[in-house]
């Protein structure tokens, strides 16, 4: 009997246990986890990928014209009125011109026909455009995944900030309410007077109201991070990493911007425009190819295909058809001197967003050092702010500091707290920024 209850009790901990786990679906996402989710379920970042694949087709496309061309075919041609062909009547005993049917009324042929190209140095030239446009999309998708990580980092550490100053004024607004009942019993013993105590509610009342603000706030930027990783509105989620920082040297030497994604990325472009008036260079060349014909062709003046009878010729022909490009009116010329100038502008495009780049590490150095000693001045206030506080506090329970200046100490340091994490967040994304400017982005 001992041992049939010890199963039971043992099957409904177990069943407790699953029930209980069944019902904890909360996600718990880091900021690497984050970047992971995004990078595989982001909708925009998925079409990305598909744009790969299609570029990864469209070589094969072009690849494809590499091999021998083959079709089948059938012609059937009813010819209401004969074509004719003059020649002269002295053939037939004749004086004179005399118009001579050529061909019969219905004409059937079937068969096979097949082409290669031989010689096109144009075509060539288009398969490495074509290896160039799929590299082109590959950075296309690099650089999507570092504007989805820069965007997915920012939220994440603008949630962080918000939970952390929530958590802190619900704490605050506990000590409130303990204060204000502590008011009440006072302003009703005749200790304080009543607009003290209305002082003390006035404030709770204010906390309340920041309150839900920010929790108004925060399930906004946590739906927009939802958002951004592919998750759905109604999925719940914890953030796991903490606003923590650990300061990074910033040396003086500039970052190489040859390994960014954009300058890649106008590299490619370059190298595709060049191609592209390559190719529009060698449509001057001559293109050869082969061909070959093999089919069945039958004549007829009545429509007596399928009576048995086999008036059906055999025909084959194979040969080389070589094409010479000789005037087109200037077009390809004019094509040539835009396809130049686009590549002026991309070269252009390059110096000029180096220089921006350059900038851009400049200001990210120099933003990351200065939020690093705003966070290290707000450090201070919090401590000079606490120090009040405990002052104020001391000398009110000695009834020798009004309520006023208590509460006025207390609201300073919830603000110098409030601006830390400001400050850590500010901290944060320009450390963020420094790695962009640096092409780090993917190192998350």
């Amino acid at each position: 009997m001992k041992k049939k209850l010890l199963i039971t009790c043992i099957g409904c901990t177990v069943g407790l246990f699953f029930s209980a786990k069944a019902q904890d679906s909360t996600m718990y996402l880091s900021l690497k986890q984050s970047c992971i989710l995004g990078i595989e379920k982001n909708i925009m970042l998925q079409n990305a990928k598909l744009d790969q694949q299609k570029s990864h087709y469209q070589l094969k496309e072009t690849q494809s014209k590499l091999y021998p061309q083959l079709e089948a075919y059938s012609n059937f041609n009813y010819y209401y009125a004969i074509p004719k062909m003059v020649i002269p009547g002295e053939i037939f005993g004749q004086t004179g011109m005399i118009a001579v049917e050529i061909g019969t009324k219905y004409d059937w042929a079937s068969g096979f026909k097949a082409s290669q190209i031989l010689y096109s140095q144009s075509y060539f030239t288009s398969l490495k455009l074509a290896q160039r446009m799929e590299n082109l999309s590959s950075l296309t998708l690099q650089q999507k995944k570092e504007e989805l990580i820069y965007q997915i980092s920012q939220v994440y550490y603008l949630c962080k900030t918000t939970n952390s100053q929530l958590t802190l004024l619900k704490r605050t607004l506990q000590n409130t309410e303990r204060l204000l009942d502590i008011a009440k019993l006072q302003n009703e013993n005749g200790i304080i007077r009543k607009i003290d105590y209305s002082r003390v509610s006035v404030n709770k009342n204010n906390l309340q109201t920041q309150i839900d603000n920010l929790e108004q706030l925060y399930f906004q930027q946590l739906g927009l991070l939802k958002y951004l990783i592919g998750l759905k509105v109604d999925t719940k989620v914890e953030l796991t990493d903490s606003l923590s920082h650990t300061p990074r040297e910033i040396t003086n030497e500039m970052a190489d911007y040859s390994s960014r994604t954009e300058v890649r990325l106008i590299d490619k472009q370059i190298e595709i425009t060049d191609l592209t008036l390559k190719i529009n260079q060698q449509l001057y060349f001559p293109t050869l190819a082969g061909f070959g014909q093999y089919y069945y062709e039958g004549q007829r003046n009545e429509f007596d295909f399928f009576n048995g009878s086999d008036k059906f010729y055999k025909v084959g022909i194979v040969g080389l058809s070589l094409n010479i490009p000789i005037f087109d009116g200037f077009e390809k010329r004019s094509k040539t001197q835009q396809h130049k100038i686009e590549l002026i502008q991309l070269q252009n495009t390059k110096k000029d967003i180096t220089e921006l780049f350059t900038k851009e590490y400049t200001d990210a150095s120099r933003q990351y050092e200065n939020s690093l000693n705003a966070l290290s001045r707000q450090q201070e206030n919090i401590k000079v702010a606490e120090e009040t506080y405990d002052i104020s506090l001391q000398g009110y329970r000695q009834q020798i500091v009004p309520l006023s200046d208590l509460l006025m100490s207390e609201g300073s340091l919830v603000e110098a707290r409030l601006s830390y994490f400001n400050a850590l967040m500010q901290l944060k994304n320009a450390e963020l920024d420094f790695k962009k400017a640096k092409g780090e982005l993917l190192n998350y």
